[in-house]
């Protein structure tokens, strides 16, 4: 499999502080319902993963986005991970360039999956645990397995809103990919700006594809 979460493991990143955040942003009093678990949401998006992968070169990589579009849309939940990934500075943007960096994340992490998501050697996703975290917070903790037996953990942090149980924040083997975003983003506005940052991400957008 091409490239799976090609992640750089010397970074080492605290995750208390984006936790504490999602509490903050937990919606009160939001149930969702028996089927929309935060283990059954996780669990669904990983049946698709697993489905593309298995596929993945009939599909080719504009038949796994088109694949995995809906299921990255229902499982994460993109404009709160697009608001933390920018920190501050979201609340200096208009309504027009939050809705830009939504539109323009979105294709990113559907094109990201469809990339490194591109084969099959008999992966599989087991999960070991699901924790509430706090109010409308929750925690699912599940072991890939590739194929030459190597693990890998994954920890999904969820929240709770009115559409139910969506995915936060991925930390595979102890590294957050949200902060890590967040540390790339920061840098990225604070130097040249958002249509820099933009231009950023169409550019990893574009790669994915190629």
């Amino acid at each position: 499999m091409k490239n799976l979460m090609n992640i750089d493991r010397t970074v080492t990143l605290f995750r208390l502080p984006l936790i504490a955040l999602f509490l903050a942003l937990a919606a009160p009093g939001v149930t969702a319902a028996p089927e929309s678990t935060p283990s059954a949401v996780v669990e669904r998006f990983q049946q698709e993963l697993v489905s593309v992968m298995k596929a993945a070169e009939e599909l080719g990589y504009r038949g796994r986005y088109a694949r995995l579009t809906p299921a990255v849309r229902h499982s994460h939940d993109i404009a709160t991970i697009s608001r933390i990934s920018v920190g501050s500075y979201w609340d200096g943007l208009e309504r027009a360039q939050r809705a830009t960096l939504v539109d323009t994340f979105a294709e990113l992490s559907i094109s990201t999956y469809a990339e490194r998501f591109a084969g099959y050697s008999g992966e599989r996703f087991q999960t070991q645990s699901s924790s509430d975290l706090g109010a409308e917070v929750a925690g699912v903790r599940s072991l890939f397995t590739k194929a030459d037996g190597n693990e890998i953990q994954f920890d999904y942090l969820l929240r709770n809103d009115e559409r139910g149980w969506r995915i936060v924040n991925i930390v595979v083997d102890g590294v957050s990919d949200l902060a890590l975003k967040r540390a790339e983003y920061a840098e990225i506005l604070s130097r040249d700006g958002f249509d820099a940052l933009i231009a950023a991400l169409k550019e990893k957008i574009a790669a994915n594809a190629r």
